[in-house]
C-alpha cells in the first residue's frame, strides 16, 4: 500500500486537510473515512482542487481533501486519528501519526545543555522510534557527545522546545569542521503528536536569529522531502531557496531536495 499511495496531510487544526494519489487509478479520487479515538467517523472524498500537488508532480490537479473536526477535540489533549480505505485498510499519510495533540499547547523555547541529558535522550530516543530507527543506539554518553558537539563548537547551536517542562523537539545547527567550515547544517524534529502548531517555525526563527550572530557561519543548509509541502513552504517563507549543489559535507538522501540560507538574506 506504501507504494500504490502518495500524499501528505499538510494540516490538523481547525480542519484536517491535505491531499492523496492512488498511483494505480491516478484520475479516480481516492474514498477513506477519518476516526477519531475509535468514535468518530467521518467518510471522505479526495477531490479537492490542487494545482501545487499537480505542479510538483506527484499528481492531481484534484486530489486534496479537507474534513472539519468538532470542537469538543480541541482539548490540549491527544487523541487517536486514523485514515481509513474503504477495504479497512489504514491509509498512512506521512503528517498524520497517532497519537496527536488537538488544540492549543503552551511551549518554551531554551537551549538544551548538558544538563537536560536525560530529557534529550528521551527525545532522540523516540524520534529515532517514529523514524523506524534503532533507538538503543542512543546511549547517554552519544546524547552527551551530540550536545557537546552543537554547544561546544564555534557555530554550534542546540535549542529545545518545552512542554509541560518535557522537551518535545529541537533545532540544531551543526557547524562543519570539514574543508567547508564556514558551512552549518540543520536538523529539526519535533515529536509527531506536537507537529502542526507552529513549534517547527518558532524553532527555526529562533536558531536562524542566533545563526546571523556567529560570524564562523555564513551558509546555513537543510534537505527535505519534496512531498513534504508544508515544510517547503515553511523554510521558503524563511527565506531558504533551493540549490542544485549542496556541499559535500551535507547529507542528501536519495529524491530529497536541498536549500541554503545566509544570514545576510533580508527576508524571513
Amino acid at each position: 500500500m506504501a507504494e500504490r499511495f502518495i500524499g501528505h496531510v499538510d494540516t490538523i487544526e481547525p480542519a484536517l486537510a491535505g491531499w492523496v494519489v492512488d498511483r494505480q487509478q491516478s484520475g479516480k479520487p481516492v474514498r477513506f473515512a477519518m476516526t477519531v479515538d475509535r468514535e468518530l467517523r467521518v467518510p471522505v472524498v479526495a477531490d479537492r482542487p490542487r494545482p501545487d500537488v499537480s505542479a510538483a508532480g506527484f499528481g492531481g490537479p484534484n486530489c486534496g481533501f479537507e474534513i472539519a473536526l468538532p470542537a469538543y477535540l480541541f482539548d490540549g489533549r491527544p487523541h487517536d486519528v486514523e485514515l481509513v480505505l474503504r477495504d479497512g485498510q489504514r491509509l498512512n499519510l506521512p503528517g498524520c501519526q497517532s497519537p496527536i495533540v488537538l488544540g492549543p499547547v503552551a511551549a518554551t523555547l531554551a537551549p538544551i545543555t548538558i544538563a537536560d541529558l536525560d530529557a534529550t535522550g528521551d527525545l532522540l530516543r523516540r524520534t529515532h522510534r517514529e523514524s523506524g530507527m534503532d533507538a538503543e543506539a542512543i546511549t547517554d554518553r552519544y546524547v552527551a557527545n551530540w550536545i557537546r558537539s552543537l554547544t561546544g563548537a564555534p557555530g554550534g547551536l542546540l535549542i529545545g522546545a518545552h512542554v509541560d517542562q518535557r522537551l518535545v523537539g529541537y533545532a540544531a545547527l551543526e557547524h562543519s569542521q570539514g574543508a567547508a567550515p564556514a558551512i552549518g547544517a540543520v536538523a529539526l524534529t519535533v515529536l509527531r503528536q506536537y507537529r502542526r502548531k507552529g513549534l517547527g517555525e518558532r524553532l527555526m526563527r529562533a536558531l536562524l536569529a542566533l545563526a546571523r550572530e556567529v560570524d564562523e557561519v555564513t551558509e546555513v543548509w537543510l534537505s527535505v522531502a519534496p512531498q513534504n509541502l508544508p515544510a517547503l513552504r515553511l523554510y521558503e517563507k524563511l527565506g531558504f531557496a533551493y540549490r542544485a549543489e549542496p556541499p559535500a559535507s551535507l547529507f542528501v538522501p536519495a529524491t530529497y531536495l536541498a536549500m541554503q540560507w545566509r544570514p545576510d538574506h533580508p527576508g524571513g
